[in-house]
This record gives structure tokens, sequence and C-alpha cells, in this order.
């Protein structure tokens, strides 16, 4: 597991009239601070990525469909630097959970469904130009 990568489960509270998605609470030990909430839809097969932040960290959720996160460590002093991991999410009970990657771990992600996957994410910082960067999907290896 790459030093700093936070996987939680999700609660889900279903009854005859749906359910609710919990995300992420004031009081979540992976709560830093809230930039903004954001959804990104991502259609069958697209791999989006590498998306690699300086400062911000990010708390990321799938609602809808089943998303393939890939990450790996370029931090650095890091002692995970160099190494890479993978996590599924999906609002399924084993697969309901909130991934925090800090600032320094890049990802790419796909969607595995066969229609469009929800992503949200809830980053410790707005948006602002040249916080963030985009990797090639070739730089780093994206393998099944």
């Amino acid at each position: 597991m790459i030093d700093g990568v936070g996987i939680k489960s999700l609660k889900i509270v279903r009854d005859d009239r749906g359910a609710v998605l919990r995300v992420l609470r004031k009081d979540d030990p992976y709560f830093l601070a809230f930039g903004e909430a954001y959804v990104s839809v991502v259609n069958p097969d697209i791999i989006k990525g590498w998306k690699l932040h300086t400062t911000n960290t990010g708390n990321i959720s799938v609602p809808h469909g089943r998303v393939r996160f890939v990450m790996h460590d370029l931090r650095d002093g890091s002692a995970t630097k160099g190494e890479t991991q993978e996590i599924f999410l999906s609002p399924t009970m084993e697969e309901y959970r909130l991934l925090t990657i800090p600032p320094g771990v890049a990802y790419a992600f796909q969607n595995i469904s066969t229609a469009p996957s929800l992503i949200l994410n809830v980053p410790t910082e707005a948006w602002r130009e040249g916080e963030g960067s985009h990797l090639p999907i070739e730089r780093i290896p994206f393998v099944w």
C-alpha cells in the first residue's frame, strides 16, 4: 500500500425507497479540509490520467458504475516512492469506499462498466490553475 493513501469502507443506508450513500464527514479521520465537490462522468472503457497534484488531497468515491484506480508514488523521500497500487470502487457493499490520495501520488482511472460511471471528488482545495498537472498515460505503466 502506498504511504498516505487512505481507503475507508463507506456506509450505504438502504430501504424500500432507495439508498443514501455516505461519502465524507468532517469528523472522519481522512477529512483535512473542504475545497470543493465535483462529479466526473467517465464513459465505458475510457482511461483518464495521469493526474498529479502538488498540494491538493483528493477524497474520491464512485456512487454509480465501477471504476479501476491506479496510483503511483512519485514523491521524493517517500518510503513507497516508485510503488504502484490498484483499487476498484463502486456502490457495492464490498467496493463502496472512500479513496484518499495525497499530493505527489499520481493517479489514473478507467471506467470498467458498460455504462457511464460517476466519480465524486471532495478535494481539500478548490481548483486553481497550476496546482495540478496531467502526465501522459504512457509515462507510467497502466497495465491489467
